[in-house]
């Protein structure tokens, strides 16, 4: 069988042509993919938004638990809280928005509520999620007649949450930016504060506890001595942190058997008196404050 025989001329023509066509077809698949990113990306982010974004933006906070159920922040705290988030967000639940969930978590870590940046996530229909360590009110502070909110790690909070124990007359106030807004990033400078709280921590599951009004921290920078405040304003000198007892003074567990014993016998942590020292191996009254008391009481009566 006789063999056909191709004419190379023809061929070489038709390769040419074939790799023209093949490098037109790859430059318009190009052209289009680079037009598409110019020109139709964000119309379709768009599209793809309205489609998955269900309607208004919803924020659901993980609220902080209290004890006999429910929870401890006030309804007021809750709506400053929610508006916070909204506004840190925007406007819509953009879900392709990759920033906004960053800028939710920053703006709840600066409100003072949360001892670090909470998890926001996304939920089915919409739904930011915020979910965190809140930060638990431990006193109010009295510096400079002024109250102030401290919570138990030592930082400044937020007001709105009525708490009964109080911290007196600290060194310094609480920290301040540099524009002089309150700083709810550090912690409240001065060791007579964390002695206070940790005083009060100290104490907080005692049955006689609830005659303890709040801590007067003004001696402890210069004496090393914190006094207990009772519900009467009477004073039990404690001394020093119940971690680092001051030199000479007995131990933190002595003292609170000192304390456990007035309360036996006399139903009183003070004991009746105006002041009264836990410090030392024996307690100690001071009677020049009681026959104070007692003549003021008579000058009261005339």
């Amino acid at each position: 069988m006789a063999k056909k025989i191709e004419n190379p001329k023809r061929n070489s023509r038709f390769v040419v042509a074939k790799a023209y066509f093949s490098a037109i077809s790859i430059t318009l698949l190009v052209g289009g993919a680079v037009a598409g990113a110019v020109f139709g990306v964000r119309p379709l982010q768009n599209r793809t938004a309205m489609v998955l974004d269900r309607g208004a933006l919803q924020i659901r906070f993980s609220w902080p638990a209290a004890n006999g159920g429910g929870t401890w922040l006030p309804q007021a705290c809750k709506e400053q809280l929610l508006a916070l988030a909204k506004d840190a967000a925007g406007e819509s639940s953009d879900i392709l928005e990759p920033t906004q969930l960053s800028q939710i978590a920053a703006a709840m870590e600066q409100s003072g509520w949360f001892a670090s940046a909470p998890k926001v996530t996304r939920k089915p229909g919409g739904v930011i999620e915020v979910n965190g360590a809140w930060r638990v009110p431990a006193a109010n502070v009295r510096f400079r007649d002024q109250n102030y909110l401290v919570s138990w790690d030592g930082t400044p909070m937020p007001p709105g949450v009525e708490t009964t124990t109080w911290v007196f007359d600290p060194a310094v106030g609480p920290p301040r930016d540099r524009a002089g807004e309150r700083d709810y990033a550090k912690p409240w400078a001065g060791e007579d504060m964390a002695a206070s709280l940790e005083l009060l921590e100290r104490i907080a599951k005692e049955p006689w506890s609830k005659q303890v009004k709040g801590v007067d921290a003004s001696q402890y920078s210069n004496k090393g001595t914190l006094v207990l405040v009772t519900d009467n304003s009477t004073r039990v000198v404690w001394g020093g942190r119940p971690k680092k007892p001051s030199l000479g003074e007995i131990s933190t567990a002595q003292k609170m058997e000192h304390i456990r014993q007035l309360v036996k016998d006399t139903k009183r942590i003070d004991a009746n008196y105006p002041i009264i020292y836990v410090n030392q191996e024996r307690l100690q009254f001071d009677i020049s404050a009681t026959a104070m008391a007692r003549r003021q009481s008579e000058k009261d009566g005339e």
